[in-house]
């Protein structure tokens, strides 16, 4: 008896970078404007972390609207059209909806629907993460163009008089499109975790918390010693 045969992807050897995106928020903030309320000052700031300003986005910015900003620069760069992309990857951890995915709506308002889309929640490394997935998938060739987003709105969830990472935080989106190549491009992906950490960096308590009454508007915090001799 004759097997059935599986339709297969046709795979492609490299991807690459097309083009990409950038939006920041409309808010420049400098360390004078912050230094304040955690008892600190311009000096202190730039002298550990070189930082001199920040943008933060207002009331009327949402991330949403960053996303579509820098994600429609990277299409028109690639020279494609949105309904040509394969997948849409967002990492964030400042979505303000636990469903649907801040992909799935960002997909729909670029004009990229029916692409599949969902979110990745790494913070730091997931914009990394994204882009490995989206050379992944288009060396597979499940996907000819995959749109990759990290952006991130974290004055939302910022405790301004918290001293160990406040003046770090910033908001924006960038946006990258990857595609298939005929040389390499993007270089095999150095990737991992440790989650014995977990609590050196998160959020000051859950949304549970919240609910129960038993903490208040969950922010940002860090232990931000472990933090430095673990990254750095």
């Amino acid at each position: 008896m004759t097997q059935p045969v599986l339709k297969q992807y046709a795979p492609v050897k490299f991807s690459r970078i097309y083009a990409l995106g950038a939006a920041r928020g409309d808010l420049t903030v400098t360390n004078d404007d912050i230094a304040g309320p955690i008892d600190s000052s311009d000096e202190w700031i730039r002298q550990r972390t070189g930082i001199v300003t920040r943008r933060r986005a207002s009331a009327d910015r949402s991330l949403m609207d960053m996303a579509v900003e820098a994600s429609l620069e990277a299409i028109k760069g690639a020279g494609i059209e949105a309904s040509e992309i394969g997948a849409v990857l967002f990492s964030t951890i400042t979505h303000p909806h636990q469903t649907p995915s801040a992909a799935a709506l960002l997909a729909d308002k670029i004009g990229a629907n029916p692409a599949p889309a969902f979110d990745i929640s790494a913070a730091c490394a997931g914009y990394c993460y994204g882009i490995a997935q989206a050379d992944a998938l288009v060396r597979s060739g499940m996907a000819k163009y995959v749109l990759v987003i990290g952006g991130e709105k974290l004055s939302d969830f910022i405790d301004p008089t918290d001293r160990t990472i406040s003046f770090l935080l910033g908001d924006g989106a960038g946006a990258a499109i990857v595609g298939p190549s005929e040389t390499p491009g993007i270089s095999p992906t150095v990737w991992g975790s440790d989650g014995s950490h977990w609590d050196a960096v998160g959020m000051t308590a859950s949304l549970l918390e919240l609910r129960d009454g038993t903490a208040t508007w969950p922010t940002l915090r860090q232990e931000g010693l472990t933090v430095f001799k673990w990254a750095v």
